[in-house]
This record gives structure tokens, C-alpha cells and sequence, in this order.
């Protein structure tokens, strides 16, 4: 058991003090007067204007040139509704900006499509560039944020978190580029036909009625006539939004195709929003852990999803995935933090409670070395109950 190298660590502003290294605020940094993310304290006045602007901030020692660490009594506690995992180190600067910018971009297109029926496809794929940059470079600070950070608006959270795991899914897949950009766009773009879909409906707590059901079954060919308003879509997403209904056992929608009749990208389209969905809470039904959800899509393998792309969705995301709240062997409770190549089974844990059920003062990374058995996944609810680790 041992700190992460290189961790950063929290500090309150009222601690901060020349030559302490800046990586990251306790806010966008769109939202304050620096210029740059990053930098070493050189002043009082820089110092002053960090102390106007922020609570605390995140310190990167092995870049700083003075300051008080954890050795010198510095704690490092997050404050009340905060979380920072100090298992992905350097990887949440820009992040978080990159992810608010789609979901705003995502919000714009569904109120156009609500008003007009119709979706600009260009500014779309711009921000699909940019995003899928940081899922390559950053794929468990991103999945780390969609588990434990809120998004204002299902329709926009499920657009989110579809193009996300579809970026994750295909670059395990071994896919170049392009094809990862359709998949990025075809994941944004799977539900953007809901917007035709009455609200009440969408909103309805219970079972939706057969009538009911036969609205929101039709936001695949409205969403499909939305899209193709834009010449330049590529098949592969067309592909995505019109079958990622389907299922090999030819019960889906809205045509009732089977097996590999359904094109590769809509079968993993299937299985990304099938999991993405039972990971949040619903209006019908509450929020599943990430491997609560694996297994469930491997309860259906060779009867609703293709076997051998369920195997590879769970390399792809690990047995436990990013944000998943497990209790070790011992009892002691943490998070998944991020993943290890070519072990789905053993991710990193971000530890939270010791095995008396004690919180720890200092978070503490738990890694394969440290001989980490994980004994259950505990319900996604386990996450929001914990007052540290609440969204802010």
C-alpha cells in the first residue's frame, strides 16, 4: 500500500505559498483570470489573486520549487462535496472543460432538433475531435468524471456517455482514426431522435403503455431522418443510429434484423448504450454498478448481444470499470480509479474506508502489487452516500 508517484495533492488556498506548482483548480479554468493551465506560485500577488479566486487548489510537488507537502503536515483531505482521484495524475486538466464544452454543444443541437427537426452535423464533428483526443490520451480520467461528476439532462449524459465507451470500445478493437471518429459522432447521435418523442413520455416513472412505446420506438427512423438532412455523415454512423436496437435474436427494432445482418458498429453500438443506460438512474429504474451491468450483458451474450463483442466490451472497461465502488477482501471499501492493460480483473483502487468501515484521513491508491482482492462490486448507490464523494 503507497501513495501513487507524482500524486497531486489538495491544497486549501489560505496554505498555498510561492513555488508551489498549480496543476488543476477547484473550478474551470475558463472561470478565473489565468491564462494558461499550470504554472509554479512566483508572487504575493499571484498568490493573492489564487486566494480571491479559489477554495484550494491541486499541487503537483514533483514540479514545484518550494511549499509543505504531506511529510511536513500538510493534510490532504478533500472538503466536503469534492473528490480529485489521485489515481489519474495529471489527466483531469482539460478534461473536465472538454467534457462540459460536448455536453453544452450536445444541448444546443437538441433544442434545435426540438424546434426544427433538423441537426447541424458540422460543429458536432469538430467537438468529436477534441474529445476524442482526450479519451485516447486520458481514457480513465474521462471515465472517471462521467462516473462521479453530474450532468445536467439524461438525453445529454446518455449522448456522453455512448460516445465515450464507444471511443473506449473501438480503440481496444484496434480501429484508426476515422473509424473511431464515427464511432465518437455515431455514439452522440444514437438517441438524438428522442427529441421528437413527447416529454411526458420520456418522463413517465412507470412501463411505458403499447402506444407509448411506439413513440419512443420511433426515435431511431426520426433520428436517422435527422442526421441524413447532413451529406457528409458516413455510413458507419448511419449504421449505428439505425440498428443499435437490433438484436441477434432478431427481437429488436425497428426492423427485426438478426446476427450479422446487423452492421459491426450497430452491434457495438448496442452493447454501449444497453451499459451506459443501466449505469444511471431512470426514471423506471435505478442505477446499476458498472459490473452489475457487465454481468448483465453477459447473462444475454448469443441471445440479444454478439458473444465475442461482449468479450472484448469487457476488456475494453475492465471487469470492474472506472468509478465502480468495490469492498476488498478485507472489507475495506474503494474506487476504481483506473485500469491496468492486460488486467481486466485487477484495476487500481482508490481506498476510502479501512476494513472497520473507518475513513481514511489520507486517500491511499491500492495497486496489483499491493496484492488488491476484490471480494464484491457494491451498488452504484454506494457512491452517492458517501458525503465526500458527492457531484458538485
Amino acid at each position: 500500500m503507497s501513495f501513487e508517484d507524482n500524486q497531486l495533492i489538495l491544497v486549501q488556498s489560505e496554505q498555498l505559498q510561492p513555488g508551489m506548482y498549480v496543476a488543476e483548480l477547484d473550478k474551470s479554468w475558463r472561470h478565473t483570470p489565468f491564462h494558461h493551465r499550470g504554472f509554479v506560485i512566483e508572487d504575493a500577488a499571484q498568490l493573492e489573486l489564487l486566494q480571491t479566486c479559489c477554495d484550494h487548489v491541486y499541487v503537483d510537488p514533483g514540479k514545484s520549487t518550494a511549499g509543505l507537502f504531506p511529510e511536513d503536515g500538510l493534510v490532504n483531505t478533500p472538503p466536503e462535496n469534492e473528490v480529485y482521484s489521485v489515481g489519474i495524475p495529471h489527466q483531469l486538466n482539460g478534461a473536465r472543460e472538454a467534457l462540459g464544452d460536448v455536453v453544452a454543444l450536445v444541448a444546443a443541437t437538441v433544442r434545435a432538433a426540438r424546434k426544427t427537426g433538423r441537426i447541424d452535423i458540422g460543429p458536432i464533428n469538430r467537438q468529436v475531435d477534441i474529445l476524442l483526443e482526450h479519451v485516447l490520451t486520458s481514457p480513465d480520467a474521462i471515465q472517471w468524471l462521467l462516473a462521479t461528476e453530474t450532468t445536467r439532462g439524461l438525453l445529454n449524459r446518455r449522448a456522453l456517455g455512448t460516445s465515450v465507451l464507444s471511443i473506449v470500445f473501438g480503440r481496444h478493437m484496434g480501429f484508426d482514426q476515422q473509424e473511431l471518429h464515427n464511432l465518437a459522432l455515431g455514439g452522440l447521435l444514437l438517441d438524438i431522435g428522442k427529441t421528437s418523442v413527447p416529454v411526458p413520455i420520456l418522463a413517465k416513472p412507470g412501463h411505458l403503455n403499447s402506444a407509448e412505446r411506439t413513440f419512443v420506438n420511433r426515435h431511431v427512423t426520426d433520428g436517422l431522418s435527422m442526421i441524413r438532412f447532413n451529406s457528409d455523415v458516413m455510413e458507419r454512423v448511419i449504421d449505428m443510429v439505425s440498428a443499435h436496437h437490433e438484436r441477434i435474436d432478431g427481437s429488436g427494432y425497428p426492423h427485426k434484423i438478426a446476427g450479422t445482418e446487423i452492421p459491426l458498429f450497430a452491434r457495438m453500438a448496442g452493447i454501449v448504450d444497453t451499459f451506459d443506460a443501466l449505469t444511471l438512474n431512470r426514471n423506471y429504474a435505478s442505477a446499476r454498478s458498472g459490473h452489475s451491468a457487465l454481468r448483465f450483458l453477459d447473462a444475454l451474450r448469443d441471445i440479444k448481444f454478439d458473444s465475442a463483442l461482449v468479450d472484448e466490451f469487457i476488456r475494453a472497461v475492465g471487469v470492474y470499470p472506472t468509478g465502480t465502488c468495490v469492498e476488498l477482501i478485507d472489507r475495506s471499501v474503494g474506487l476504481v480509479c483506473s485500469q491496468n492493460a492486460g488486467l481486466p480483473k485487477n484495476p487500481n483502487v482508490l481506498l476510502t474506508t479501512d476494513s472497520t468501515g473507518q475513513a481514511l484521513g489520507t486517500m491511499l491508491i491500492l495497486e496489483p502489487a499491493d496484492n488488491i482482492r476484490i471480494a464484491r462490486a457494491l451498488p452504484a448507490t454506494s457512491l452517492a452516500s458517501d458525503p465526500r464523494f458527492l457531484n458538485r
